[in-house]
């Protein structure tokens, strides 16, 4: 499954409103996602040109809420890991 992260001081909030503020990415790079960051900020930048570059950073802010909550609990995210399951598709371990 590759590398876990482990950031019990995530606040989930707080990378939930980098993601939808920040190109749907920035709270990713937070803890510790940087694939996912970097796919997320390209996907908003390209669907944006198209005039739905909106969608990435709603959906990405919430994944990124999941994922802190799951951290700021203690548990590990893998480095890939999604709270949200249709994300598999397009960010896989």
């Amino acid at each position: 499954m590759g590398e876990m992260i482990q950031k019990p001081d995530t606040n989930p909030v707080i990378v939930a409103l980098l993601n939808f503020f920040l190109l749907g990415g920035a709270g990713y790079f937070m803890m510790g996602q940087s694939k996912k960051g970097i796919i997320s900020i390209v996907g908003t930048i390209v669907l944006g040109s198209c005039g739905i570059g909106f969608i990435i950073p709603i959906i990405t802010a919430y994944d990124a809420y999941l994922l802190g909550q799951k951290l700021q609990s203690g548990e590990s995210i893998g480095m890939n890991e999604n709270g949200l399951d249709f994300l598999n598709a397009i960010f896989k371990d």
